[in-house]
């Protein structure tokens, strides 16, 4: 009897240590999934543009905002075009953070100086 007890009392924790396992790794694939809503806003400091990458200083922190076609380029409300930024203008970038904490921008806002 005391056997069966201890066999059973083993096969519980067994079978409740797998579900933990399996659970713990769908958590974490689910997490990593989603990309992070983000902004930043700084000083344009360096612009590739075969890249299409932009280089944006906050104070001693630079980031890098990627854009494509489908990024908007405004100033307050209105759209405007892309060749009215230049470097050292000041932008709030809108967009998603990456897994390396780069933002692909959805939109870049012109701010007046």
């Amino acid at each position: 009897m005391r056997k069966v007890v201890i066999f059973l009392l083993f096969a519980v924790f067994a079978w409740a240590g797998y579900g933990l396992r399996t659970a713990v790794a769908q958590d974490t694939q689910q997490k990593a999934t989603p990309a992070t809503q983000g902004r930043w806003h700084g000083v344009i400091a360096r612009w590739d543009k075969e890249k299409s990458v932009l280089d944006v200083q906050k104070g001693n922190a630079v980031r890098k905002v990627y854009y494509d076609s489908s990024t908007q380029w405004t100033e307050g409300t209105k759209t405007i075009d892309m060749s009215q930024f230049k470097e050292g203008s000041e932008v709030n970038c809108v967009g998603t953070y990456d897994k390396n904490s780069d933002l692909h921008a959805t939109r870049i806002d012109l701010k007046p100086r």
